[in-house]
């Protein structure tokens, strides 16, 4: 009897260990967008348990959940997850639900090298939001000139530094034009109403010395400046490939790789098919500049923590292992993408594979955001609504569905009321 229940003494320690055991596992879940940093992720994600111990579940839903499941969860303070992938479009609109972690206590006691390793205006544009850190890059892009050095070098020609030049070069290498260019298109546009014209536009506006919003957030596209980049925009389509009002970014990328085009503006996400001989049959005759006007185009994301995440530590010990140089530069044998961090972008092995680095490196010294005017202030319009408001109105004088003109007095009267609808003027 003393020792069946010895036995059972025993059983029972074991089963009470266990169970402080499992309780005591520690767990995150985290949101990511389907993208190639998200096969990234899966991919690293048991050498992160392994070295650590904690366990990830990881969510990969489309860009548009992305921002649905992550704005919901942070308003309703839910905590599904304890880490979230942030468009840079989207920081104001998350800081001002409460409930996004300020990392700055984290970086006081971070190894200062781990945080030298990020560029400082790499850092700030993903990350910095009125004086305060929100979120490490996780995703670095920008957009860049693709060209056919090829092509270049055969007529003299070198990489446009104005959107003027753009548009003579993009006339030259047009059969239209020239029926003596080697390619039938100067150029490819991504016009699509919306993200795709917009993007596509915003740099030529710059360029221009032209801006949607002033300081104090008046709208100021009624300008000479403004009329003078739709007009060259405009202009540009007649060296464009087809399909320049419908088209997004991938149709410009195939542009460029079946040898119909020039060169084209477009992400610098879109650089690793470039570079791929597999994809591209023109790779190693592919050159990379900074744009015309040297005003580039932020994109990419954030890698954020949940306030209200259960396990802070473990959250911030995924989020500097998944932004950190070890895991940098493993992951440019999943996907070949700008690295976020310098000291790995400056290592000759990986400029070697990423040979449009040191372009979009450079192009961070003039990046500007879609609404230039939230680097680090006040988030005033849906920037949805917005994306969509501008975007059409440019499709539409790229379509000559309305002149330059006509369509800059329509979207400068849009964005006005889509801001008196929120309460701002």
């Amino acid at each position: 009897m003393k020792k069946y229940l010895l036995v059972c003494l025993i059983s029972l320690v074991i089963l009470t260990l266990s169970f402080v055991a499992v309780s005591q596992e520690k767990e995150i879940s985290i949101l990511l967008t389907g993208s190639p940093l998200a096969d990234v992720m899966e991919t690293l994600q048991d050498d992160f348990e392994k070295e650590t111990g904690i366990k990830v579940n990881v969510e990969i839903v489309g860009y548009e959940d992305t921002h649905t499941k992550g704005i919901l969860d942070l308003v309703s303070g839910t905590n599904n997850y304890d880490l979230l992938m942030v468009d840079n479009p989207w920081i104001a609109e998350y800081v001002q639900t409460g409930n996004l972690l300020v990392l700055d206590e984290f970086m006081a006691k971070e190894d200062p090298e781990y945080l030298a390793g990020f560029d400082k205006a790499v850092l700030d544009a993903y990350g910095l939001y009125e004086g305060k850190y929100y979120g490490y890059p996780i995703m670095l892009t920008t957009t860049i000139l693709f060209y056919r050095s090829d092509l270049f070098e055969q007529y003299g020609k070198k990489a446009p530094e104005t959107w003027d030049e753009f548009n003579e070069i993009a006339k030259f290498f047009t059969q239209s034009f020239n029926p003596e260019s080697p390619v039938k298109y100067g150029i490819s546009i991504a016009g699509e109403r919306g993200d795709g014209a917009i993007s596509q536009w915003l740099p030529l506006l710059w360029g221009y010395g032209g801006s949607v919003f002033d300081k104090d957030w008046n709208v100021t596209l009624n300008t000479p400046e403004a009329l003078k980049a739709l007009e060259a925009f405009v202009e540009s389509a007649q060296c464009s490939a087809p399909g320049f009002g419908t088209n997004y970014f991938p149709e410009q990328v195939a542009h460029f790789t079946n040898g119909e085009i020039a060169m084209m503006e477009n992400w610098d996400a879109f650089a690793g098919d470039v570079a791929d001989p597999v994809k591209n049959p023109y790779a190693e005759n592919t050159a990379y500049a900074s744009i015309p006007g040297k005003y580039p185009l932020l994109g990419g994301w954030a890698l954020s923590i949940n306030k209200n995440s259960k396990d802070l530590d473990s959250a911030y010990t995924f989020l500097r292992w998944a932004c950190g140089p070890e895991v940098t530069k493993k992951s440019l044998e999943v996907s070949i993408s700008t690295p976020i961090r310098i000291d790995v972008a400056q290592d000759p092995e990986v400029k070697a594979i990423v040979p449009w680095v040191d372009v979009v490196y450079e192009e961070f010294k003039n990046i500007r955001k879609y609404a230039e005017t939230y680097q680090g202030g006040q988030i005033l319009i849906p920037e949805a609504e917005y994306h969509v408001l501008l975007g059409t109105a440019i499709n539409e004088a790229l379509t000559g569905q309305l002149s330059a003109k006509d369509a800059l007095a329509k979207a400068q009267k849009d964005i006005e009321d889509l801001l008196k609808k929120h309460g701002y003027k």
